[in-house]
Parts: structure tokens; C-alpha cells; sequence
């Protein structure tokens, strides 16, 4: 038995690096006191290569197995890919990050999908999906080379960084800041007496010390990335200068290629909102004249935050003022955020549009998360997400020419739904005490919440296939 959890453990390793050397994906999460309304703002952009079916369940809570109701984001095959939103409004995504960690120390294999789908399935809030996570790396470790979850509530944030084996660290957004990561780790300077603040392996420093990867008299302060990162994705110009890109929309300033002098959180120069994480998510790096060297001839889409592979994107709105059936939602797009259309899902919806759940229950999707992931468009060709992909296939041909009529349709609907938000949350007051925010008419606000939802993919799908009829 312990052969083949090793060998499971290996080929996981070995199949998980094989995606990272992509440095997938991107996030940016914005405090409450930072943000235009008060919420909490978490934007994330997953990137994957090779067919990717994007599912969106939501989940119902299950009081025999004590899971909770949940919106959930799913890509068949992927240990690394899929984000959350549950009824405690708390939100889960997260980042590839690679250290230098070399030292296996895991129990029955590690864990690595475990993670976001225990803080999706458990977590009441950010901070309690953070001791979530202590648990599982004390008791089995991480059998990847490093990873961050970013996890957020509508009171605060949390950048929580691990390391193969059983060292992590993990370090709470300022309300009145903005936190930033693409593919390394974000966390410098580390405190863990501030426990308000930080949290961590009681280690973290003395292990980095005996590993010859911190010396006090010459580095000078603790800086955990400095530390446990793995020195190329430090210096990568696909990291920085993300970074940079995203430093720059949000701040107004220029940053140089040093990535040990981004500091772990920024103040914006202006309160931010969903527009604003919708340009950055979708920034082909227009604003800074650092361009990453990223070359595919098969491939005409411009390179940055946004890329060719980006397979998903979403906002995740946080807020503490509302019934978190309403407060707490996701704008989510079915790929390249340069263009896509973010529709949101709140977390008070029980059903999803027709065609994005490829089983009829989350229970069996689970099940089949791992063993059902090949030739997924043969096998299930009429879900939600081939309309996506047909869409992007024909962007591409020609991305100079197709992306102009494009923007222009779905950007006014995009404007459109950002404009009718007020609206429609005020008529959904109608539905719940503004004063206890206690639901009074449930079955009222979960049909008008999934019909909201269903009805704008409906527009959306149909003004696609305008948009490609005009070619």
C-alpha cells in the first residue's frame, strides 16, 4: 500500500509540474476599506492548457456529511484549477507558486485538490478556512512544490503560501489595501506573534536557516519569498512583469523588474471596484513597455494577465450589509476576461443554467472528477462550455479583426448588467428584512435569483452567434 501511495504521489507531482512550468494563473484581492461599496474583492484568472470544461454546480448543503452549500467551479481532470464561493460567503481560489523545497515530508501521499475543496465544503469564514488548511498540512503535508489560496469573506482576506511538505505561512490583507500575486510567492516579512495578522509553521524561519536558505547576518530581515521561493520564478518576466502591469492600473506608479521591492499589499490610488479587477484581469499589458517574450505562431492573442489559456475568470463580491444569499456572489466569465462577458451568480441561487453541470448532482461530479476528464467535448457536447470555447476558436483566427465587433456588443452588455445591479438587488429587498436580513420569502428569492442569472446567458449566448454571423 505505501508503494502505491508514493508512486500517486510522485506522478501527481510530476503531472502538476508539467502545468506549473506555464505559470497558470492570476489574483487580486482588494480590502473592504479599499474598495468603491465597502466589499471585500477577490479576482482570480485561471489558465490552463489543453481542453478544459469549465462547470459551474451549485451545490446544496448536505446535513448528513456536514458540507455546505456552495458555488462551485469546476474543471474535470484538474487537482489546481477550481474556485468557490459557499454560503458563509467565503471565496477559494488560488495560484501556483514553486519552491525550492526538495524534501517530501508528506503522510498518504499529501494533499493538494483536498485543500480548496475542504475550505469550499467547511470554512464559516476566510480566517477559519486558513486553520482549515494548518490542519491538513500538520496532519498529511503538501505534495506539490508550492502553492497559494487566497481566501477572502466579506470582512477581510487571507494570502495563505505552502510549501512541499509541511511548511506554510499565511498573512491577512490590510482592509485599506490591495493585494496582488501571479505565479510567486507574495508574503515577505513574516511575524507570527502578530497573530491578528499572520499565521504559520512555528519553523518557518529556523527550518530556512538550517536549509542554508536564510543567513541573518547577511540577508538581514526574514522575507519568506526571499526564502522559500524558488529563485527563477522570482525573476521570470512572466511573473514580474504581471505584476508590474497590475501595480500599474491599480496605483498609477511605474515599478522596476525587482520583484523583492513589490511589497506585499499596495493602496490604490482610488477606491476599486468591479470595472476596475475587470481591466486588470483582462490587461494585455497595454500600460507598461515591459512585454513578456511569448512566442506561438498558432496563437494571436496578445499575452499578459490575460492570455490564450485563460479558461476562466471571476470576481468574487463580498459584502457584510446584505443576507449573504445576496451580498455574497461571483461575476464570473466563461474564459479570456479581455473580452468575455462576467455574469454573476449569487450565492442564494439553487440552480444552474441549462447546460454547466455535466452531471445532474455535485456528488457524482465529485466522484468523477478525476476518472471522467478525457475528450470531454466528444463525450458531453452540449454543455455551456463548448459555446465558450466555439466562440474563442473564432476569435483567434483573426484576433485584430473579430476582437472590434466583440468588444463592442459585449461591452455594452457588460455595462449594461453593472448599471442594473442596484436594481435588481433593491427589488430583491423584497425578499428578505433589510433590518435582521432574514430571508421572509426564500422560495421567491431563489427563483428570481436563478432566472436573473439563466436569463443573461440566454442574451449573452445569442449575441455571440450575432457577433460570429457578422464575419
Amino acid at each position: 500500500m505505501k508503494r502505491f501511495l508514493t508512486l500517486i504521489a510522485t506522478l501527481a507531482v510530476v503531472s502538476i509540474a508539467v502545468a506549473e512550468d506555464n505559470l497558470n494563473c492570476f489574483a487580486v484581492l482588494v480590502g473592504k476599506n479599499a474598495s468603491t461599496d465597502g466589499s471585500v474583492l477577490l479576482a482570480h484568472n485561471e489558465d490552463d492548457p489543453d481542453e478544459q470544461m469549465m462547470n459551474v454546480y451549485t451545490v446544496p448543503r448536505n446535513e448528513k456529511s456536514g458540507t455546505i452549500k456552495r458555488i462551485w467551479i469546476e474543471f474535470p481532470g484538474m487537482e489546481v484549477a477550481d474556485a468557490a464561493l459557499n454560503e458563509y460567503g467565503v471565496a477559494v481560489v488560488s495560484d501556483a507558486c514553486h519552491s525550492r523545497e526538495d524534501r517530501a515530508d508528506v503522510t498518504d501521499g499529501g494533499v493538494v485538490y483536498e485543500v480548496r475543496i475542504t475550505v469550499a465544503k467547511y470554512a464559516r469564514s476566510a480566517r477559519h478556512g486558513v486553520e482549515l488548511i494548518r490542519e491538513l498540512m500538520e496532519k498529511r503535508g503538501y505534495r506539490d512544490s508550492g502553492r497559494t489560496y487566497v481566501i477572502a469573506d466579506c470582512n477581510e482576506g487571507w494570502v495563505c503560501s505552502l510549501v512541499r511538505g509541511r511548511h506554510w505561512v499565511a498573512q491577512r490583507v490590510p482592509d485599506d489595501s490591495v493585494m496582488i500575486i501571479p505565479n510567486n510567492y507574495s508574503i515577505s516579512n513574516v511575524d507570527l506573534n502578530d497573530t491578528a495578522n499572520f499565521c504559520g509553521s512555528s519553523d518557518i524561519i529556523t527550518y530556512a536557516i538550517e536549509r542554508g536558505w536564510y543567513d541573518p547576518a547577511k540577508d538581514g530581515a526574514f522575507s519568506f519569498k526571499r526564502a522559500y521561493a524558488k529563485p527563477s520564478s522570482l525573476k521570470n518576466d512572466r511573473n514580474y512583469i504581471r505584476h508590474m502591469a497590475a501595480l500599474k492600473h491599480l496605483t498609477g506608479k511605474d515599478y522596476s523588474t525587482d520583484t523583492h521591492t513589490y511589497p506585499f499589499a499596495v493602496k490604490a490610488n482610488r477606491k476599486i471596484g468591479i470595472s476596475d479587477l475587470i481591466e486588470v484581469l483582462g490587461s494585455h499589458g497595454e500600460n507598461i513597455a515591459d512585454k513578456i517574450d511569448y512566442s506561438n505562431e498558432k496563437i494571436l492573442h496578445p499575452c499578459c494577465i490575460c492570455v490564450d489559456r485563460t479558461v476562466n475568470s471571476s470576481i468574487f463580491q463580498l459584502r457584510s450589509w446584505l443576507p449573504t444569499e445576496v451580498g455574497s456572489l461571483v461575476w464570473t466569465s466563461g474564459g479570456h476576461p479581455c473580452y468575455e462577458l462576467f455574469v454573476p451568480w449569487y450565492i442564494g441561487m439553487t440552480e444552474s443554467p441549462k447546460g454547466f453541470e455535466r452531471f445532474d448532482t455535485a456528488d457524482e461530479a465529485e466522484a468523477k472528477h478525476f476518472s471522467d476528464a478525457k475528450d470531454m467535448r466528444k463525450n458531453y457536447p452540449d454543455a455551456a462550455a463548448w459555446k465558450f470555447v466555439s466562440f474563442w476558436e473564432w476569435v483567434h483566427k483573426d484576433y485584430d479583426k473579430n476582437i472590434v465587433p466583440t468588444k463592442r456588443v459585449i461591452g455594452k452588455m457588460q455595462a449594461e448588467l453593472l448599471q442594473n445591479q442596484v436594481e435588481i438587488e433593491r427589488r430583491l429587498g423584497a425578499y428578505y428584512d433589510a433590518e435582521t436580513k432574514v430571508i421572509t420569502n426564500r422560495e421567491k428569492l431563489e427563483k428570481r435569483l436563478n432566472s436573473y442569472t439563466a436569463s443573461w446567458y440566454d442574451r449573452y449566448f445569442k449575441a455571440l452567434k450575432k457577433i460570429k454571423g457578422g464575419e
